[in-house]
C-alpha cells in the first residue's frame, strides 16, 4: 500500500503517537532509495512517481501506522507516562521511620519521599504533627505527573526521655488518600535525667523537716555530677553518692541527691530550684521546682494566690481565706506586699482588707479580699503577701503571687 494513500486518514485521539512514529519512519525512509541526504527532505515512495512530502505530512502519515492499542496500553506500565493514574495520585517510599536511640539535647530530621503518579497535578495541603516538638514541611505544594517531592520532618526530643511516637497528618488533592499519615518514633537517652521533675513536698509541719530523695543519670563515660545546690535559704541538698552503670550499652553514672525542708522554713508557700552542674557538655546543668507548703496553726486558701491576667489600669479583686486548723480564734495583726526577692512590681497599687466585721475576740475562719489596679507596666508580674497574725507571732505567712499585666481594652 503506498504510504500518499494514507494522508487521506487524520489521527487526533493521541498526538504524542504520532511524534514517536514519525520518527521512525523519517529513520526509514533514508535508508530506502531514492532518499537525498543533501536535499533536506525524505523520499517515502519507491515509486518515481511518488509525491516528495513535507516534514508535517511525514508525521502525520507515520502516526497512521501505529496501531491503536500501542501507546495506550505501554502507558500503565511507564511510571514516567502521563496518564498512569486517573487524577493526581500521592505514592510515599516509606510512611514511617524510626530514629532510633537519639540524645535529648539536639534535634533529628528525615525527609519522606513520594511521588506524584497520577496523570494530574498533585497538590499538597495542611500539613499537621500531633504534637509541639514534630515540625513537618512540604518542599513545595503542587507538583506535576510524574515528579517527586518531600515532607521535612524535624523533631525536637529537648525536655523528653524514652521512647516516643509522633504523627503527621498529610492533606493532598489525591481522591484515593485524601489523608495520608506519616509516621516517626525515637528512643531518647537523655545526657542527663533526673526523677523527680519536681520535689514536691506538699504539707509541711512547721517547725519540723522534711526530706524527699532524688535520682541523676548522666551519660557519657567520665561525665558524673559535679555540684547541687538550692537556689535559696531554707532548703538543702547533699550528695549520697554515685555508682557507675550501662544502660543500653552506654556508660552512666548513677548519684542520689537528698533534698530537705528545714525546720526554721517560713510559714506559707516555699518556692525553690534544685540546681545540678554536670562535667557533661550537652547539658551542664539542670534545674528542677522545689515546692513546700509550710503549716502552722493557721491554713492559707489557697496557698499561692493568682491574679491571672490584669488590665493595666484596671481595678481586680481576689479573695483569701484564712482557717485555724485547731478552730482557735485568731486575729490579723499586719500584712504588706513583698518585693525583694522579685522584680517587676513597680507601679503596682495592691492592698488586702478584712471581709466584714472581725469580733473583738477574733475568728477561727477569715476572709481577705485582695484588691488592686493593674500597672501601666506590661508583662510578668510576681511578688509575696507577707500576713501576720496573733496566734502564731513570731511567724510571719508568706503568700505568693503571680499575674500577667496586658494593655488595656
Amino acid at each position: 500500500m503506498p504510504f500518499q494513500t494514507l494522508t487521506r486518514r487524520s489521527n487526533t485521539k493521541n498526538p504524542a503517537r504520532g511524534l514517536l512514529t514519525a520518527t521512525l519512519i523519517t529513520a526509514v525512509g533514508l535508508l530506502m532509495p531514492g532518499c537525498d541526504d543533501g536535499s533536506g527532505s525524505a523520499q517515502v515512495s519507491s515509486t518515481p512517481d511518488a509525491p516528495v512530502l513535507e516534514t508535517a505530512e511525514v508525521r502525520q502519515v507515520a502516526d497512521e501506522r501505529v496501531p491503536e492499542t500501542t501507546i495506550e496500553q505501554a502507558l500503565p506500565d511507564s511510571p514516567e507516562g502521563p496518564g498512569l493514574i486517573d487524577g493526581p495520585r500521592i505514592v510515599f517510599e516509606q510512611t514511617f521511620h524510626d530514629f532510633a536511640v537519639i540524645s535529648d539535647t539536639l534535634p533529628v530530621s528525615f525527609d519522606f519521599v513520594f511521588k506524584n503518579q497520577g496523570n494530574e497535578v498533585l497538590k499538597i495541603g495542611n500539613v499537621k504533627a500531633s504534637c509541639g516538638c514534630t515540625a513537618a514541611q512540604p518542599t513545595k505544594n503542587e507538583y506535576l505527573p510524574g515528579e517527586e517531592g518531600s515532607i521535612h520532618v524535624v523533631f525536637k526530643p529537648k525536655g523528653r526521655t524514652g521512647h516516643q511516637a509522633k504523627s503527621i497528618r498529610v492533606e493532598s488533592n489525591d481522591p484515593e488518600n485524601l489523608v495520608t499519615n506519616i509516621r516517626i518514633s525515637a528512643d531518647i537517652l537523655a545526657a542527663v535525667n533526673l526523677e523527680p521533675k519536681v520535689f514536691r513536698f506538699d504539707q509541711v509541719e512547721a517547725g519540723h523537716t522534711k526530706t524527699v530523695t532524688g535520682t541523676v543519670r548522666v551519660r557519657g563515660e567520665d561525665f558524673k555530677v559535679t555540684d547541687v545546690s538550692i537556689n535559696g535559704p531554707y532548703a538543702t541538698v547533699k550528695v549520697l553518692g554515685t555508682e557507675e552503670l550501662t544502660v543500653d550499652d552506654t556508660p552512666v553514672s548513677e548519684t542520689n541527691i537528698e533534698v530537705t525542708i528545714e525546720e526554721n522554713a517560713p510559714l506559707g508557700w516555699l518556692d525553690r530550684r534544685v540546681v545540678i552542674r554536670t562535667n557533661n557538655p550537652e547539658k551542664p546543668t539542670i534545674e528542677a521546682p522545689l515546692w513546700a507548703n509550710v503549716l502552722g496553726p493557721i491554713e492559707i486558701q489557697p496557698a499561692k494566690l493568682p491574679l491571672g491576667v490584669v488590665r493595666a489600669g484596671t481595678p481586680f479583686r481576689r479573695e483569701l481565706r484564712l482557717v485555724s486548723r485547731a478552730g482557735d480564734l485568731f486575729k490579723l495583726t499586719d500584712w504588706k506586699i513583698d518585693s525583694s526577692s522579685y522584680e517587676g512590681l513597680e507601679g503596682l497599687d495592691m492592698k488586702v482588707e478584712q471581709a466584714g466585721e472581725v469580733p473583738e475576740e477574733g475568728v477561727a475562719i477569715m476572709r481577705l479580699i485582695v484588691t488592686g489596679t493593674g500597672p501601666e507596666q506590661i508583662g510578668k508580674m510576681e511578688g509575696n503577701i507577707v500576713l501576720a497574725t496573733d496566734m502564731d507571732p513570731d511567724r510571719t505567712i508568706s503568700v505568693p503571687f503571680h499575674c500577667v499585666v496586658r494593655p488595656a481594652k
